[in-house]
């Protein structure tokens, strides 16, 4: 892993890393090889959802898998999609380490690497990750391929245009002045893997006691499920 720099003004805290997985990982044909023809509920491409788990292509056209520790490890015959998965998160998480001494964050919170794949037209609007429906401090997206054209990584709210290559994880703040875009890929397929981190699990479980059950009037909302607008 090298620590590239910052890109933007130097302050707004978005920090690239080059190099953070070997060249011959061959991450992307070993997700394929081992999804390939999968019928079973979790290991397989579904289309991507937003928000409180809706379909709406017009603001996020994509396929994703995802993949936990706490999935660890995975039944035998998705053997190396456990291993894909435990490749890629070592990577980031060192680079997590890195970006959390720089801040002073301790980030004990890791949401699921969301694996997301870009045909030809696809996108994902301009949205921040921590916003409405899911709450999240630091996000964190890796790149699994190059072998694209378009898909670039825009921040409008920045002014930032950047392209990415294989091995490069950018890692910046969640909210709504981060928001950004996955411009929509031209020619190829584009593969990145999003890790979503917070500073404990406060906002990411069920916080309903006796008093506060589903369909209460009390007027206290019940936590809802783990839903993000992943990148």
């Amino acid at each position: 892993m090298r620590v590239a720099g910052t890109l933007g003004v130097p302050t707004d805290g978005i920090i690239l890393y080059k190099d953070v997985w070997p060249k011959d990982a061959d991450f992307v044909g070993r997700l394929e090889r081992g999804l390939a023809g999968s019928t079973n509920e979790y290991y397989s491409w579904k289309q991507a959802m937003v928000g409180d788990n809706d379909i709406m292509k017009d603001y996020r056209d994509c396929f994703d898998f995802k993949l936990r520790q706490a999935d660890m490890p995975v039944p035998a015959e998705f053997s190396d999609l456990g291993a894909v998965y435990e490749e890629v998160i070592s990577g980031v998480r060192e680079c997590i380490r890195h970006y959390s001494s720089i801040y002073n964050l301790s980030l004990e919170y890791e949401e699921a690497t969301n694996f997301v794949k870009y045909g030809e037209g696809q996108h994902f609007a301009t949205h921040p990750d921590s916003g409405f429906s899911y709450s999240c401090a630091v996000s964190a997206i890796g790149y699994i391929n190059d072998n694209y054209s378009g898909g670039e990584y825009m921040m409008p709210y920045k002014n930032l245009k950047f392209i990415p290559e294989y091995g490069d994880v950018i890692i910046h703040p969640s909210d709504f002045i981060y928001a950004h875009a996955s411009l929509p890929v031209k020619s190829g397929i584009k593969y990145s893997a999003v890790t979503m981190y917070d500073y404990n699990d406060r906002n990411h479980q069920d916080h309903a006691g006796p008093y506060q059950q589903a369909g209460s009037p009390a007027g206290l909302p019940v936590a809802s499920g783990q839903t993000s607008a992943l990148s």
